[in-house]
Order: C-alpha cells, then structure tokens, then sequence
C-alpha cells in the first residue's frame, strides 16, 4: 500500500506542475503605449502574387515593450518596426493560392509526382478572435506577456510609389 501512495502523490504533485507554464496571461486591455492600430489590404498585379493585408500598429515615443507575433484574422504574424517611422510596428500577411489553383501529377511511377509541392497545413491559433479583435504577443522587462486589441479599422491603401515610372509600359 506504501508505494502505491507514494506513486499516486508523485503523479499529483508531476501533474500540477505540467499546468503552470501552458496557461498565456492574456490581458484584456493594451498597455497604455500603445495606439489605435488599423489594417489595410492589397493585391498583387499579376495572378501569382496572391493578394494579402498589413497591419500596422502605432505605438507612442516613450513605448518600453517590444512587440514580436501578432494574432490577426485567424493567422499568426511576425511585427516588425518600419524602416520608416520606428514608432510604428507592421504584420505583413499574404493569402496565396488555395490547394484548389494548384496543379498536382497524380501518377503510379511515384519519381512523376517528384515536383508536386507539400501541402501547406494552417496553424491553428491559441485564441478566439471577433472581427476586429488581434492578440499582440510582446516583452517588457524580459517576460513575455499577450493583449487585446479592439476596434481594428480597415483603411484605404497609401497612394503607391513607383520607383522608376518611365518602365511602366500601358
């Protein structure tokens, strides 16, 4: 009887354990550093470069965390500060071609099938997200921490720049 306790102890105190670092501590509200964020989308000009949309995260001068993986939209994000304006932090994400558009070789000899892409499998995100909702995962004073955002507003695109206008032929 003595070692069966002892094993049924051991296997609570293991379990009890293994719970505490699975858990995100998802805050509800942004740090106060943080600005109202918006997204705008694009398309590409021919029929594989896909289309896909930005977001962009505004954050104030005296900011003191660092944002790194944003959740947005059922896909997950790496931010990076713009080259541009570092008070400014961007998610680029691309919506390529669906399995459907793709073209397979089905064949019984398998070296015919050797060019056929790998199938791109969807991460599944660890939050349930609303329209307009992202999760901002970031670091201040080294610990990892995630929030919410809210109200995330769609916005027309920037007029375009075209580096070298005489190339464009009509």
């Amino acid at each position: 009887m003595k070692p069966f306790l002892l094993l049924f102890s051991a296997f609570v105190i293991l379990l009890s354990f293994s719970n505490c670092a699975n858990g995100k501590q998802l805050q509800e509200k942004a740090p106060k550093a943080v600005k109202q964020p918006y997204y705008t989308s694009w398309t590409g000009g021919v029929k594989a470069a896909g289309s896909g949309f930005n977001l962009f995260i505004p954050v104030e001068e005296t900011a003191s965390i660092i944002m790194d993986t944003v959740y947005f939209r059922g896909k997950k994000g790496i931010l990076e500060r713009d080259p541009s304006n570092e008070h400014l932090y961007v998610a680029r994400f691309k919506i390529g071609a669906t399995e459907h558009d793709r073209d397979f070789v089905m064949h019984e000899d398998p070296k015919k099938e050797y060019g056929n892409q790998i199938p791109v499998v969807k991460e599944k995100i660890p939050f349930e997200l609303a329209e307009g909702e992202a999760v901002v995962r970031y670091t201040e004073n080294g610990k990892a921490k995630y929030f919410r955002l809210t109200g995330i507003q769609k916005r027309e695109a920037a007029e375009v720049k075209v580096k070298n206008p005489e190339n464009i032929q009509h």
